[in-house]
């Protein structure tokens, strides 16, 4: 190759419109197009770390709400509180009295008014102490700095803990110069089940007691069977009482509260009446017999508890005016102030007094019946016209209010105006079970059996029951069990 075919040396390159451009220079078109080149890969890069930034940094909100972790408990320490410095504590426990309140009673216990205000103040956030009842346990702590000798100097208030309803633990505790932390603890509580089973000698109040049952559950127990039987003139000595209940335990293993009858059954006059718990989708729960008919009716037969029979239906010689008249009810001699229940589901049509029935309430339930409640003492709170109250609901209190000799409940029912017996009377069951009903509560005596089944092979030595000796279980092991759950009827 000559060196006339080789591009001379040094020479600048052509230009579009024939100019010749300095060497090492870059034409425009090529410099519009490196920056477009420029400008797109930038937006990409930029575009590309925001994408991973948003799907791999930043939390995503859908995936939390789906997460299938339960959200963590709230802690029993505060976070600050481990930053305070250490203090000797102690605590000692004091007990509301009637007409107490909890001002009063850390007043009572040398608080002074100052830090008395400023933690009651902390409590009201998220409890009303002015709902605390007589026999109110509250824990009162005192602090006195590490350095110091609490049994000889003054410590200092510092905060509280109670338990308000079986459920709910409160702890209060100061952080500094009058200023407190709170927290509200939900207390996990356990269900233990238990057997009653007795025989009747005197009465079904007493027998239940003395099978371990406490006051509350030989209530409800009571009102379960009232609906069908009288307790005042049906009862009799040798009857027997069988019971399936539970109770609510905490942490500490100490009874919390009462729980629930899950299986009554009352052998009157050797009629056997079995009840089995069933709960709703709704929450609720009622009992039903072993062919789901509901136990509960349009009226209660007794509407208040341990009351005597004084007086019964039909003609009688009124004791104040003189002279012979219809009775229009039944009257049952009960201490004063002894709750009185609404006998079923209504409406109150009257709450007033009059000369004869003093103090007295009436209601409109369905189907055509009315019941009278008279010589109250006085009437449950928030009571007025038109307002609608619930079967067991409690209305007013035994008294001898108007024309009465002595503290008793004069009860009418009235049928479309007309006064009726209310120990004769025969309603209907107030619901039954359909198919999916029934075989649910199958299911709930299948539960029953195999829980009282359990509890007897264990010789029923819980601690609310009196123990049975070897000689007796072997007894009833060998006898046809009471507690056989019948099939159910198609």
């Amino acid at each position: 190759m000559t060196d006339a075919s080789l591009p001379p040396l040094n020479q600048g390159t052509a230009h579009a419109d024939g100019l010749m451009l300095p060497p090492g220079t870059v034409a425009p078109q090529q410099r519009r197009r490196a920056r477009r080149y420029f400008t797109l890969s930038f937006l990409a890069c930029l575009f590309l770390a925001l994408w991973l930034l948003t799907d791999f940094v930043l939390p995503d909100a859908n995936k939390a709400a789906l997460s299938a972790r339960p959200a963590p408990a709230p802690s029993l320490i505060m976070t600050n509180w481990h930053e305070m410095a250490p203090m000797h504590r102690r605590n000692r426990t004091v007990t509301m009295k009637k007409n107490d309140s909890l001002a009063a009673l850390l007043t009572r216990e040398g608080i002074g008014p100052i830090a008395a205000d400023a933690a009651l103040d902390t409590l009201q956030q998220v409890f009303d102490p002015r709902g605390l009842k007589p026999g109110q346990k509250v824990r009162i702590f005192t602090e006195w700095p590490q350095d110091s000798d609490p049994d000889s100097q003054i410590g200092r208030f510092a905060g509280f803990d109670l338990i308000p309803s079986p459920r709910q633990r409160i702890i209060l505790r100061r952080t500094g110069h009058l200023t407190f932390d709170i927290i509200d603890q939900n207390r996990p509580l356990s269900d233990r089940y238990f057997v009653a089973d007795a025989l009747i000698t005197s009465s079904v109040y007493e027998a239940a007691r003395s099978s371990g049952m406490a006051p509350s559950l030989v209530v409800d127990m009571i009102r379960l069977f009232s609906f069908n039987i009288d307790f005042q003139r049906d009862i009799r000595e040798g009857d027997q009482l069988e019971v399936l209940y539970s109770r609510r335990f905490d942490g500490g293993n100490q009874l919390a509260e009462e729980g629930d009858i899950l299986y009554a059954a009352l052998t009157n006059r050797g009629k056997r009446h079995a009840y089995w718990r069933l709960e709703h989708d709704d929450g609720n729960a009622a009992f039903y017999d072993e062919t789901g008919k509901s136990v509960q009716r349009l009226l209660m037969k007794t509407p208040v508890d341990g009351a005597r029979l004084s007086s019964r239906f039909g003609m009688r010689r009124h004791p104040i005016l003189g002279y012979t008249r219809l009775h229009r009810g039944l009257d049952f001699a009960a201490p004063t102030g002894t709750p009185i229940y609404a006998a079923g589901n209504g409406v109150i049509e009257k709450v007033t007094r009059s000369r004869e029935y003093g103090r007295f309430i009436r209601l409109q339930h369905s189907n055509g019946y009315e019941t009278v409640y008279a010589h109250l003492s006085r009437f449950a709170r928030g009571l007025k016209a038109n307002a609608k109250v619930r079967q067991g609901q409690i209305i007013g209190f035994v008294g001898m209010s108007g024309l009465a000799t002595g503290p008793h409940l004069h009860y009418e029912v009235l049928h479309y105006g007309k006064p009726v017996n209310p120990r004769t009377l025969d309603l209907p069951p107030g619901r039954k079970l359909d198919e999916n009903g029934l075989v649910a509560l199958q299911t709930a005596i299948a539960g029953a059996q195999k829980r009282i089944s359990s509890l007897a092979a264990r010789d029923n030595t819980l601690r609310s029951l009196p123990r049975r000796s070897r000689a007796s279980l072997s007894e009833r092991q060998a006898a046809p069990s009471r507690f056989a759950v019948p099939t159910a009827r198609p």
